[in-house]
């Protein structure tokens, strides 16, 4: 399929279900209205999980979790054994007790949000500060609160897809922070093009490749 075949597709997708796009987006963005600080923290819990897992699995885990009170309250050794959905799970109960710890005896992760003027600046910080959180997980826990409009979530899925447009030369191997920002513009330019907003692109080319639409 070369470039241009590619585009069709994704416009096509995109024609087809902007009304479910558009429903998906508009309950992130009732979550950052309701500045609900557990639902928040639930959704940064769940992006600290999904590195290299399967997210319905993930989100489902954390659900489970959440109704049994251990999200809140369980220790390292006690959520360890409950992350069969994620790979790495040791690490990942680390990563999020000591989330849990810093918005929970301190700051509140929502008013930490407020204070940035820009979803880009809240994820420099979110990476930053919060272990276990790179660029592309700092990014889909800012869409899933609302805060993703112009931002990418950038991950294989995407990669690969803008590879096969044209957009990018290959699939990176590695990826660092200027090298995610880089091609998030890139993207951020095939969205003008192609005349499908950015937030809009995510979704459109994360259902070419999944064949469904999910947190």
């Amino acid at each position: 399929m070369n470039g241009n075949e590619v585009w069709n597709e994704i416009r096509s997708i995109h024609e087809t279900y902007t009304d479910e796009i558009e429903r998906r987006l508009g309950s992130f963005s009732e979550v950052w209205a309701r500045h609900d600080e557990g639902e928040f923290l639930r959704e940064l819990f769940f992006c600290l999980l999904t590195p290299q897992s399967n997210a319905r699995r993930c989100w489902e885990t954390i659900e489970r979790l959440s109704g049994d009170g251990l999200l809140e309250r369980g220790c390292e050794d006690e959520l360890a054994p409950c992350l069969h959905a994620a790979r790495f799970k040791n690490k990942k109960a680390a990563y999020i007790c000591r989330a849990r710890e810093r918005f929970t005896r301190g700051e509140r992760l929502v008013d930490v949000l407020d204070m940035f003027p820009s979803a880009h600046a809240a994820r420099m910080w979110l990476v930053k500060n919060i272990d276990g959180m790179g660029c592309k997980e700092a990014s889909h826990f800012l869409r899933n609160v609302g805060w993703g409009a112009d931002i990418a979530i950038l991950d294989r899925h995407l990669f690969g897809t803008l590879a096969e447009a044209g957009v990018i030369n290959e699939v990176p191997k590695s990826m660092s922070i200027a090298g995610y920002c880089r091609i998030e513009e890139q993207m951020r330019r095939f969205s003008y093009q192609i005349g499908i907003p950015m937030d809009h692109l995510d979704m459109a080319i994360w259902y070419r490749k999944k064949g469904e639409f999910f947190k």
